[in-house]
């Protein structure tokens, strides 16, 4: 008797569900650069670590760097645990880049009212290279920048062909996301048969994936767990957080403008410490974005020339030509200030460069017309001007201890016969070295 229980308490334990304990979940909702590839592939190296039973990969991102991309896509290819890209929620896209790392996932699901596509490379100009031949005899003759852009479209296009043919994707519409920059919905794609499933969330996604079998990457079949547990979310380290945030050309720009005018503001007006520390920490973030992103030196050098010009108006009798070059220079150094991407020509656009540039001039043309009024104002002989003005007290004075006075924008230490308390005003009726003699300045009853 005991031994027909133990037969049907081990046949009740095989017929349950494969319960599925370790599933985990990367969030691409970023630009892909270096910070995003790193928390990528290392997230994906983490959970095969950890055994997982799936990794589930929820894409929204405009694209990013092809070195980075191709780092991403040869983790989930040589991943040992089969990777679901997910592009969600509704108005999510995986374009550009995204579309290299979704294509390369062991199955694509996308949300309603999400799109796939434009993957033509582009130059670093703000507009894309048209991809098509030119019929004109003419036009034959193309520019070096424009047989590098075709290099790069055919490469693109046979590494996106053979990553879809071994997936069992149409290989088609993903050249055409290549060669014409299409962008398909979720509809479209899944009749194209570019992916394998629309899910309007998480839940459906999995139900969808209960006990289903993936074609590996190597030609192997992997067969999913009947039941899926909540996924566990691998999140960016805070330094990746913080680093993510400063890759962007925007951030780092105005990361840069910012810091340039700290310091210029403490420089002119030393001891007021907080510019100089405010700017002097967005010198240092910028400086760390650097290694990040593809920055021209010639870009750098420019925005730099600018503020250097700005600075000079307050030397220089220019009749604002100073100013002029400046703000031209900043401008045009903007717009070369970051290599444009190849997949997606990421860099700075002019309808962010200007207003950000005119608000920076403005400041600083405030600046500099303070620093020459501040100029033009009569000069003192020396610190014997000083006998006979009124200063205001800062710190007590109390016999024989020297206290502080504040008259002519600047500190001086004070001392006195009587004791004077902090705020009242005093009349400085001597000078001993760097000393000032004061008395109480007397009221009137």
């Amino acid at each position: 008797m005991r031994l027909v229980k133990f037969i049907i308490f081990i046949a009740l334990l095989f017929s349950l569900p494969i319960l599925s304990q370790n599933v985990y979940r990367i969030d691409l909702d970023t630009a892909i650069h270096q910070i995003s590839e790193e928390y990528v592939v290392g997230a994906i190296q983490f959970a095969n670590k950890e055994n997982a039973d799936l990794i589930l990969l929820v894409i929204d991102t405009p694209g990013g760097y092809i070195k980075n991309v191709e780092k991403i896509q040869r983790a989930i290819i040589e991943s040992k645990v089969p990777v679901v890209a997910f592009v969600y929620p509704s108005g999510a896209r995986a374009a550009s880049g995204g579309v290299f790392v979704a294509v390369a996932s062991d199955f694509i699901a996308m949300a309603p009212g999400t799109t796939i596509g434009s993957a033509h490379p582009v130059s670093g100009l703000p507009l894309p290279v048209s991809p098509t031949n030119p019929q004109d005899p003419n036009e034959k003759q193309k520019s070096q920048d424009s047989v590098m852009l075709d290099k790069i479209v055919n490469d693109l296009n046979a590494h996106l062909r053979s990553i879809s043919e071994i997936r069992g994707r149409n290989p088609e519409p993903i050249q055409q996301m290549v060669k014409e920059s299409i962008s398909l919905t979720e509809r479209e794609a899944l009749e194209q048969k570019v992916i394998e499933l629309i899910a309007k969330d998480q839940n459906e996604l999995f139900e969808n994936l209960k006990g289903r079998t993936l074609k590996r990457f190597d030609g192997s079949e992997t067969k999913l767990p009947s039941v899926f547990n909540d996924p566990k979310l691998i999140n960016m380290t805070f330094r990746q957080k913080i680093l993510s945030s400063i890759a962007s050309p925007e951030i780092a720009f105005i990361l840069l403008l910012l810091g340039a005018l700290g310091l210029f503001v403490e420089f002119k007006s030393p001891g007021l410490i907080f510019p100089g520390v405010i700017g002097g920490i967005a010198i240092l973030l910028y400086l760390l974005s650097l290694p990040l992103l593809p920055v021209n030196a010639v870009g750098v050098l420019l925005v730099l020339l600018g503020i250097v010009f700005f600075i000079l108006e307050i030397k220089v009798v220019s009749y604002g030509i100073l100013g002029i070059g400046g703000t031209v220079a900043l401008i045009i150094g903007s717009l070369m200030l970051y290599r444009g991407n190849p997949l997606t020509g990421e860099g700075l656009h002019i309808s962010f460069v200007l207003p950000v540039v005119l608000s920076f001039v403005a400041i600083l043309a405030f600046l500099v017309y303070l620093a020459i009024k501040a100029l033009k104002n009569p000069v003192q002989a020396g610190a014997e001007t000083l006998i006979g003005q009124t200063a205001v007290v800062k710190e007590d004075i109390v016999p024989p201890k020297a206290g502080k006075v504040f008259v002519f924008g600047e500190y001086w230490s004070a001392i006195s016969e009587k004791h004077i308390s902090a705020e009242m005003k005093v009349k400085i009726v001597g000078i001993d070295g760097m000393v000032l003699k004061v008395e109480p300045l007397e009221t009137g009853g």
